[in-house]
């Protein structure tokens, strides 16, 4: 039996062409394949970074309230209240630029024994941690007497302003805006550790950039001078903390503006950041 050649011909392969077609069109799918698989890797890397970010910077800030609601406990001991408000660098040097951050230290008697002991003179502030080998990446540190213990990495800017009662009536001191009286949030803007400075510029009941270099801008909010406060007089506490990611993120650019205490930043960079601030009342100061 014969076979027909031309039949043979016609059924056995693909031909060089439809083998290119088919090559491309596979490379396609997989290029289209990788480059989702790419940018979900990355978006979920993102989220992670935002995620721990969120979670230190809600930690420390609860462990610094918790802190400084202690401001001054004693029963009954002289002695004990707020010691140091005045802006430092990471170095730990006192520094009223931009470079500076707020510092925050106080003494409460924890152990009850009327005297200012081992462990109860606190303080906050920025640094680079380890002090020995920094990383170039500011971080939240808290001594107690041992040093610089690191509470939050990444952190980028601290800042504190301060409430206070200076008649002594347990009423915090105020100013008129449009009628309604405003609590004063003060600083101490040379570091003499008085406050100089209610940080509402404008008079608008508001911290804000507006009361600063102006929107986007970066530098320090001038204040509105006051007649020097003593910090025996505060009263309450006001805290800025401003996290960042560890690593940046290429595709992402941060003009958004932040209000950190005094400072007024706007990081044009590829950082992603969260700010947080809340209100303690150091209630064994006096109100």
């Amino acid at each position: 039996m014969m076979l027909d050649d031309n039949k043979m011909s016609k059924t056995s392969g693909f031909t060089l062409i439809e083998l290119l077609i088919a090559m491309a069109v596979s490379g396609i799918i997989a290029g289209a394949i990788f480059t989702a698989f790419l940018s979900q890797q990355k978006s979920y890397l993102a989220q992670e970074q935002v995620s721990e970010m969120q979670q230190n910077l809600r930690a420390a800030l609860d462990i610094m309230a918790r802190d400084i609601r202690m401001a001054g406990y004693s029963r009954g001991a002289p002695g004990f209240g707020i010691t140091d408000i005045s802006p430092r660098d990471k170095d730990d040097n006192i520094n009223v630029t931009i470079t500076g951050n707020g510092s925050f230290e106080f003494t409460a008697d924890l152990d009850d024994n009327g005297t200012v002991s081992s462990g109860e003179t606190i303080y906050y502030c920025v640094y680079d941690s380890p002090v020995g080998s920094p990383d170039g990446i500011t971080d939240l540190g808290r001594n107690s007497g041992g040093g610089r213990q690191l509470v939050a990495e990444n952190i980028e800017a601290l800042g504190f302003a301060y409430a206070f009662d200076t008649d002594g009536d347990g009423i915090l001191d105020t100013y008129d805006v449009g009628g309604d009286d405003q609590v004063i949030w003060a600083v101490d803007s040379d570091g003499d550790n008085f406050l100089d400075r209610n940080l509402d510029t404008n008079g608008d009941g508001e911290i804000d950039e507006n009361d600063g270099p102006g929107l986007g801008g970066n530098g320090l909010i001038n204040g509105t001078a006051i007649t020097p406060v003593s910090i025996q007089d505060i009263r309450a506490v006001r805290i800025w903390l401003l996290a960042r990611t560890e690593y940046g993120d290429n595709s992402f650019l941060n003009t958004k503006t932040y209000t950190v205490g005094n400072k007024v930043i706007t990081p044009n960079n590829n950082l992603r950041m969260r700010l947080l601030i809340t209100n303690v009342r150091c209630r064994n100061m006096g109100l």
